[in-house]
């Protein structure tokens, strides 16, 4: 082969690398910072292994994820199940939920030197929460199942940040139902105490949070959703096999301490199955409690996609929380 001609193939050689690396593919996702959500904040690393390359923002709200996604300031986004609902209230429904992220992460907190033994003890006991939130349709749906009247529970309402916790160390409140890390940190301050009442007690099973893409994009986009998909199945397994790096994942990406993570660490689960009959009891409880307009269980049966979650683990739609 002649000079010119090894001069040239290196050349192209070169050029088809450059290209190469040039067309991986870009994806933009969205995701709240929470503890549970650590198999996201290191997503990244598993998605350029497996050529996508993930350009992350952090929002601060399900509301603020659920905006994005519907106009298209993000192709994949973390969310909780409730989206839903939501979406199909506002006639959204250009998007696919394929897979699960993480279930659990809200508890009851009750103050050390109140003992609660079931939901019927609380008549009578003020609760701090956020009204409507998931976690506060939560408590009160397995109160109710649980026996307890709800006109005997005194909820206060609070807005997410420091005055619930205030309130919990002042003992004007006796308890509060709140998500990660407000639980742990009022363990950690030694103010609060987890209750041993599940607010996943009832027909949810306590799914919380899914991973959402606009299905347009999907459509043409297939390798690469079958990508991110396999990378989170892979973050996800990492992260469940060593607390350790579940803990610097979560410390290195939010403002808890290592302390405030570890105790919240057992309260929620990395999670990637996609729960189909859960997420229709849960749309029935935000139906029932105002929050959207109607009961639309088919809304579950058009957006769960199931089959990148069943390519990137070998398992069976039924394994994977389907019928």
């Amino acid at each position: 082969m002649s000079r010119f001609a090894i001069t040239l193939t290196a050349a192209l050689t070169l050029l088809s690398g450059i290209l190469e690396a040039e067309a991986q593919q870009k994806v933009r996702l969205g995701y709240a910072t929470q503890i549970h959500n650590a198999n996201i904040m290191q997503l990244a690393d598993y998605a350029k292994k497996n050529g996508v390359d993930v350009e992350a923002s952090v929002l601060s709200h399900y509301t603020n994820l659920q905006l994005a996604l519907m106009t298209n300031q993000m192709d994949f986004v973390v969310m909780g199940y409730s989206n839903i609902g939501l979406m199909e209230d506002l006639g959204f429904k250009n998007y696919k939920v394929l897979s699960g992220v993480f279930t659990g992460a809200q508890s009851l907190t009750l103050r050390p030197d109140v003992t609660i033994n079931s939901w019927k003890d609380l008549e009578g006991k003020k609760i701090g929460s956020a009204p409507n939130s998931y976690a506060d349709i939560l408590f009160k749906t397995s109160a109710r199942l649980g026996g307890a009247d709800l006109s005997k529970i005194n909820m206060v309402n609070f807005t997410p940040g420091p005055a619930v916790s205030a309130a919990l160390a002042a003992g004007d409140i006796d308890g509060f139902v709140f998500w990660e890390p407000f639980n742990s940190s009022a363990e950690v301050k030694k103010i609060g105490t987890y209750s041993k009442l599940d607010l996943g007690d009832n027909p949810t099973k306590h799914i919380n949070a899914a991973l959402y893409v606009n299905a347009e994009y999907a459509e043409k986009n297939k390798a690469t959703v079958a990508a991110i998909v396999k990378s989170l199945v892979e973050s996800t397994d990492a992260l469940n096999a060593d607390q350790a790096k579940f803990t610097a994942v979560a410390e290195a990406g939010t403002r808890a301490s290592r302390e405030e993570i570890a105790i919240a660490i057992p309260h929620g689960k990395l999670d990637n199955k996609l729960y189909f009959n859960e997420a229709k009891a849960l749309l029935r409880l935000i139906s029932e409690a105002g929050i959207t307009k109607s009961y639309h269980p088919e809304t579950v049966d058009r957006s769960f996609d199931y089959s990148f979650l069943m390519e990137a683990t070998k398992k069976s739609r039924r394994d994977l929380g389907g019928e």
